[in-house]
């Protein structure tokens, strides 16, 4: 029986098996690659062709095919992108190659443009010569930069410029002999008032006193036109005054110091609330800003001693309740005692605020303890007002560590600094307002380093601090801090249209890098700081570049800036300044910044009485180590008290602790100080007088 079967293909041979294969196999579809997709396609995800005017899947679904950008678009897009990256590719080349003609040594630029004029190719040449003398000329590259740059008096002091811009930008050259650096005026004092102007007010007016609105600013809040200053003082003062000095302090003062939450403050004086103002606050405010505001108008002398009289009662009444509005006040009181020369009660009131902040847990507490997450626990507004108060009391107590050598203070805050954007869910921010600009944030930033150095340094066991710390502590906090000042915006920068706290910012940046230098600076010792490329890097050399940075700024500071608006913060830069430049005697600008220096004194001292006595303190240096004869010494000091007559029928003398003279200081601190120093003017005036007249004979 023979079956219908199908019939049986023989076995393929082995090398037909590929062939097979690729016959029955079966081939997917390559995706066809779409710079864009139409929107319906789009939205459904399905595989557009980008077909114009119409895909295949909106044709076969009889869709609108819209596409957001034509393709053709895309394609002439990404072509003319491809044409603008080779041109910006050749020109960046091309640049290199000028660049480098300029900025070669003459033999090597020449060995470079013949071999550019060459038949060889262009790039090879430019490319061997990158291999051999320009990667040389890359170890220094400062050195070329330096040629083409204004001139610094190291190869450090550029290092500094070209990697730290913001706090050591490019200092022109200037002929300073073309300055002339003339006495400042005195305010003029208006014929009713001349005969008492400047003596003290026993008994208070029966009238409110009006000060002269003819220099009075633009008030920094609108708020402080509704001020009704007879609810807070007895002082008897007109609410415009009032708010004109306190509108000054805001954007003076505050901007540095930062006692007090501006915002918050403002808002319980107008509204007459207690919760973050107080009699004590607004007459210890009131106090330092007649100081002030005396370049104005001299009746504020007479007002300031009745605002004094009135805070001191007040402090004796509540300075024992720990309440943050009245740590403030404190801070404030103590800060205007200083400058006015009662060192007694300045330091005083500075030991009441230490304790207070201490109590309050502000301070020394380490961040995890119970106290200091407590705080997060509080209002908003009350975290802003402890914020401000814990940090500006703290920035208060360093600045007393560096230059009257008082304890430190080993742990910042635990509350986020004010202004400080960085903040994280478990604190509310905290803006500033926009005229206190950035410099207080930083400077609390600041002074969590410094603290650190005064710390090591300030260690009071009569051991030189160049004999007991050693330079990599130095150098290490040095470093920091530059690290630190890399990461501050260009608003921090300063030119000649900076706001004053921008500028005193800077001020305090150099003189703390003085502070941390000067004792490796002074000795016979080379010390050579590593983490620098250039051979010069020295304590001596990064001194000298930070010194050049302050006469700069302390320059700038007075042709910018408008003479009634001269803070006394400014001090500390002129102190580091006179103080190097006393004992630089064969430096022939020496005796131009001195000057300087003591113009500044000589103007302060209007508002200021303990700037006499620095000025005096100065002289008698300047005297000794031949800076100033005798009788340009005595010249200029008759000129400086000429500025602050008022002063000598308002107070009792002046009491001070301050150091003036650092290299004396690290052996002996007793001598160091304004009075010490200031003491002896008479007595170095008549030994050189003596010592001039037995010389002509």
């Amino acid at each position: 029986m023979q079956g219908n079967y199908r019939k049986i293909q023989p076995a393929p041979r082995d090398d037909a098996e590929d062939e097979i294969d690729r016959k029955f196999r079966v081939t997917k579809r390559k995706r066809q690659h779409v710079r864009i997709a139409c929107n319906p396609c789009r939205e459904k995800k399905r595989a557009c062709n980008g077909i114009e005017p119409t895909c295949d899947q909106c044709q076969t679904r009889t869709l609108a095919c819209i596409y957001r950008i034509p393709p053709k678009t895309v394609d002439s897009t990404i072509k003319i992108q491809k044409q603008l990256d080779t041109l910006q590719h050749s020109f960046s080349h091309y640049a290199d190659i000028l660049e480098q003609l300029k900025t070669l040594p003459e033999s090597d630029a020449l060995k470079l443009l013949q071999r550019l004029r060459s038949p060889a190719d262009v790039n090879g040449a430019f490319s061997s010569l990158q291999g051999s003398i320009h990667t040389r000329m890359r170890l220094s590259n400062h050195r070329t930069s330096q040629a083409i740059l204004p001139t610094t008096n190291s190869r450090v002091e550029f290092e500094l410029t070209a990697l730290h811009g913001i706090v050591y930008p490019t200092l022109v050259p200037i002929d300073i002999t073309s300055l002339g650096i003339s006495p400042l005026e005195k305010p003029a004092l208006p014929a009713s008032q001349t005969a008492n102007s400047g003596t003290s007010v026993q008994r208070l007016p029966s009238t409110p006193i009006v000060l002269s609105s003819d220099r009075f600013r633009p008030l920094c809040d609108s708020r402080l036109e509704e001020i009704d200053i007879s609810y807070w003082t007895k002082v008897p003062i007109s609410n415009d005054s009032a708010a004109a000095m306190i509108s000054l302090f805001l954007e003076t003062d505050q901007t540095i110091v930062g006692f007090i939450d501006a915002d918050l403050f403002v808002e319980s004086l107008v509204e007459r609330k207690p919760q973050f103002c107080s009699t004590f606050l607004v007459s210890a405010v009131l106090y330092v800003a007649c100081h002030a505001y005396t370049a104005s108008d001299l009746k504020s002398v007479a007002l300031g001693g009745l605002f004094f009289r009135e805070a001191e009662r007040l402090f004796r009444a509540e300075g024992s309740s720990d309440d943050l509005v009245t740590l403030a006040a404190i801070n404030i009181f103590s800060l205007a005692c200083f400058f006015h020369g009662n060192d007694k009660l300045a330091k005083e009131l500075l030991g009441a605020g230490r304790h207070m902040g201490r109590r309050l847990g502000l301070y020394g507490v380490p961040l995890d303890s119970p106290s200091s997450l407590a705080f997060q626990e509080l209002p908003d507004d009350v975290i802003r007002m402890t914020a401000h108060v814990a940090w500006s009391t703290y920035n208060w107590l360093t600045i007393h560590v560096l230059y009257y050598h008082d304890e430190s203070v080993a742990i910042p805050p635990a509350l986020p600094i004010p202004g400080d954007g960085r903040h994280d869910d478990l604190w509310p921010e905290h803006p500033l307002p926009e005229y206190m600009g950035s410099s207080f944030t930083k400077l609390c930033e600041f002074f969590t380093v410094i603290q650190e150095v005064a710390v090591v340094y300030s260690v009071a066991d009569g051991t030189p601090i160049v004999d007991r710390v050693p330079i990599a502590f130095a150098e290490a906090k040095y470093q920091k801090i530059l690290a630190w000042a890399d990461s501050l915006g260009k608003n921090m920068a300063w030119d000649q249209n900076s706001q004053e706290h921008v500028m005193l910012f800077h001020m305090w940046f150099h003189c703390a890098v003085l502070d941390i230098f000067r004792p490796f600076a002074q000795g016979h010792q080379s010390y050579k700081l590593q983490s620098f490329s250039s051979p010069d890097s020295t304590p001596k050399t990064i001194f000298s570049a930070s010194l050049n940075q302050l006469k700069r700024l302390a320059l700038l500071y007075r042709t910018q800036q408008m003479p009634n608006s001269y803070m006394p913060y400014i001090n500390i830069s002129l102190i580091h300044i006179a103080n190097t430049i006393c004992k630089e005697t064969n430096d022939p600008t020496s005796k131009f910044y001195f000057l300087l220096c003591t113009r500044y004194w000589q103007h302060l001292y209007i508002g200021y009485p303990i700037f006499g006595e620095i000025a005096q303190a100065f002289l008698t240096m300047a005297i000794n180590n031949g800076l100033l004869t005798n009788r340009e010494a005595k010249r200029l000091m008759a000129e400086v008290k000429g500025q602050g007559r008022h002063h000598e029928l308002s107070h009792e003398g002046i009491s001070t602790s301050l150091i003036v003279d650092f290299d004396l200081a690290m052996t002996n601190r007793g001598e160091a100080d304004v009075q010490a120093v200031a003491q002896k003017f008479e007595e170095v005036a008549l030994f050189d007088e003596f010592a001039v007249y037995k010389k002509e004979d």
